[in-house]
């Protein structure tokens, strides 16, 4: 759930798997992927997508809905936080989904 910050932008909150937690507190990963389907239009960029339809034109970066995300490792009160360098829509590039077509949260500096 995202946490307000007096009309600005916004933490987003994300729960990972243990694996890919590991993998972006030691540096390995630096992006985290999430399927473009209505709830992660809805949630990343504002975007009523609730027809189904995965709009291909999107390229443009929806980094200023959050500024920072913060993992939790699964549902323990491990978490750790970063700034967020963008969110934007990737088409056919690899990652960790094995989709064509994902979001894609660059993370910057780690603030926690």
């Amino acid at each position: 759930m995202a946490k307000s910050k007096a009309n600005g932008p916004k933490t987003l909150h994300l729960v990972l798997k243990s694996q890919w937690f590991d993998k972006i507190e030691c540096g390995e990963k630096t992006t985290e992927y999430r399927q473009c389907k209505a709830y992660w239009n809805k949630r990343l960029a504002g975007l009523d997508t609730s027809d189904g339809q995965v709009y291909m034109a999107f390229k443009s970066e929806f980094g200023h809905r959050f500024n920072s995300v913060v993992f939790h490792k699964g549902y323990t009160n491990r978490i750790m936080e970063f700034s967020i360098r963008s969110i934007h829509i990737i088409t056919g590039q690899p990652n960790d989904l094995g989709l064509f077509q994902c979001w894609a949260i660059d993370l910057g500096q780690r603030i926690q």
